[in-house]
């Protein structure tokens, strides 16, 4: 098995970001500041070891506690829609399927694709009309032994949801760290 790693520019325009954050971003810049001396020096089109991320997940956690991290981290992604790594895919997939949390949800494992290496198979799963699962298998132990960052893979759907002006309910529903698996459950409409 390879090293388990997160794309370098996805990682560089997040920590970007939080200088436009004002107090917000501050607080997260010092609650992790050797974390993001090492994301300016690290070249934009490299993959960089996941633990970079997983601290970035902790950072947003002690700043804001959990689970108000959480949503911090989704306007994040929310962020990200508009960046050349991104936008093709989000427009793509509002092109292709609407802008329905069903059917624009289905990309989010695409998503994932482009930002970690070796994290994990995730696959989105219609589990009803106003509910989905994202589901994980074959997470490795640099992953599956943080039920935080696991979690934070639902922010993707949160932004999912506001991008498509949908009220909703992300939460972790399972994790089993010793077999590397995960379920994000994902409701949204009436519940």
């Amino acid at each position: 098995m390879r090293d388990p790693r997160v794309q370098s520019g996805y990682m560089k325009d997040v920590a970007e970001a939080l200088a436009r954050l004002g107090a917000q971003g501050a607080a997260v810049r010092a609650a992790d500041e050797a974390l993001f001396l090492e994301l300016a020096s690290a070249p934009r089109g490299a993959w960089l070891p996941i633990a970079l991320n997983v601290r970035w997940v902790e950072a947003a956690a002690r700043a804001f506690g959990w689970p108000a991290a959480l949503d911090f981290l989704a306007a994040r992604v929310a962020d990200q829609f508009g960046s050349p790594l991104f936008r093709s895919l989000v427009d793509g997939g509002v092109r292709l399927f609407g802008p329905h949390p069903g059917a624009l949800m289905r990309v989010i494992p695409r998503g994932l694709a482009i930002v970690f290496r070796d994290c994990g198979e995730w696959t989105a799963v219609r589990t009803s009309q106003t509910s989905l699962e994202l589901r994980a298998v074959s997470l490795p132990a640099e992953v599956a032994g943080h039920a935080r960052w696991v979690e934070s893979i639902g922010a993707g759907a949160i932004a999912m949801l506001a991008l498509c002006r949908t009220a909703g309910r992300v939460q972790l529903a399972e994790h089993d760290r010793s077999a590397g698996r995960a379920v994000i459950d994902v409701r949204w409409g009436a519940q």
